[in-house]
């Protein structure tokens, strides 16, 4: 310890205390550990779900957690995603469930997470995208359900940037019991992804020979001349199903790291394209879901052959292809394959035009 030699003045009480705040600061660092003045958070262990499961959707990863005793919220988020660096939290950078999650935490002073149906890119925005949560029976009013969820909605959207909305946030439906195929019966709450029926996303694009810049975080301006009548036909080629894996981003890469092959065949039940006026067209695509990039490659195809620069032969043979024994060239092993992003040569197209519309589920949420 350090020998402390005070004058007689200054063995005041007040030198002493901070004598002796000193001398265990330096029995603190030579035990090797570090204080700070931020209070100890709350034990998490009870809220914290024992069991995790990791599941894959059409368009998103999700982490979930078990947790039966946990009364089941659901709610719609709209949000400008110019910026955002998409819908999946990540270590760095703004992310629409990781400012969700983060007010709810607060609001609830515990970790909540939530689940979403559909993982946007960066820079892609949302008007009724869905997700879901769980709360405790404490944590909610009883009394008053209405009164709550309308409190909370109000108190989630005070707490929120002014580029992130939740609405319509309520109670989901209750759990359901159904028999597997063993013949045992389980029972599922609601879940925004397996109840998910379908999905809207709209692409905006503007033809005229410059874009309001009020539009530019929202539509995408086409410099290129381009033939509408004909990129309406090549949308057309999209409804129906398919298998989109030349549509489709980081399929293999992901394949690859999970040692799993991910299915590729999609469902689009319709494709519109809307005259908005003044070289603006508006482009609906209705469908089962989507895969990761899949709208954006999609949208970038048909431009390419609106624009001339692909044939519509070329398109229609990465899309109507018969499965896993063609593609463009061989493998060198003797096996020919399927066609995969790298023999789809279209860029994608730029994240600000789309925006997921709403995610349709089976009741009027």
């Amino acid at each position: 310890l350090v020998r402390l030699e005070m004058r007689p003045l200054e063995r005041s009480p007040r030198c002493i205390t901070l004598a002796i705040v000193f001398l265990l600061s330096l029995v603190i660092r030579g035990e090797g550990r570090i204080t700070n003045f931020a209070p100890v958070p709350p034990d998490t262990t009870a809220f914290v779900a024992t069991a995790r499961k990791l599941t894959q959707d059409d368009d998103c990863v999700v982490e979930t957690e078990d947790t039966p005793e946990g009364i089941r919220y659901r709610a719609r988020v709209a949000y400008d995603g110019t910026g955002f660096n998409g819908w999946q939290t990540q270590a760095k950078g703004r992310t629409i469930q990781g400012e969700i999650e983060a007010v709810l935490s607060r609001r609830f002073d515990r970790p909540v997470r939530i689940v979403g149906a559909g993982r946007t890119d960066a820079g892609v925005h949302a008007r009724g995208q869905a997700f879901h949560f769980d709360l405790y029976a404490d944590e909610i009013d009883a009394v008053d359900p209405q009164g709550f969820e309308a409190r909370l909605q109000r108190s989630l959207n005070a707490m929120l940037r002014r580029d992130v909305r939740c609405w319509n946030v309520c109670r989901a439906p209750p759990p359901v019991t159904k028999m597997n195929s063993k013949g045992i019966e389980r029972t599922h709450k609601w879940h925004v992804i397996y109840n998910a029926e379908k999905k809207l996303y709209s692409y905006r694009i503007s033809t005229a020979p410059y874009l309001d810049p009020l539009l530019r975080h929202t539509r995408a301006h086409v410099y290129d001349a381009t033939d509408v009548e004909q990129l309406r036909k090549a949308l057309q080629n999209y409804e129906g199903t398919h298998d989109f894996r030349a549509f489709a981003g980081a399929i293999e890469a992901n394949e690859r790291r999970s040692g799993k092959v991910k299915g590729t065949v999609r469902t689009v039940y319709r494709v519109d394209l809307v005259d908005e006026g003044d070289g603006k067209y508006r482009i609906d695509f209705l469908l089962k879901g989507a895969l990761y990039k899949m709208v954006r490659n999609m949208m970038g195809t048909a431009l390419e052959v609106a624009q001339g620069r692909m044939a519509e032969s070329k398109m229609l043979e990465l899309l109507h292809h018969a499965g896993p024994e063609i593609r463009s060239e061989d493998d060198g092993d003797g096996k020919v394959l399927q066609f995969v992003r790298n023999d789809n040569k279209c860029k994608p197209a730029p994240p600000q035009g789309l925006t997921l519309e709403r995610v349709f589920f089976d009741d009027d949420f």
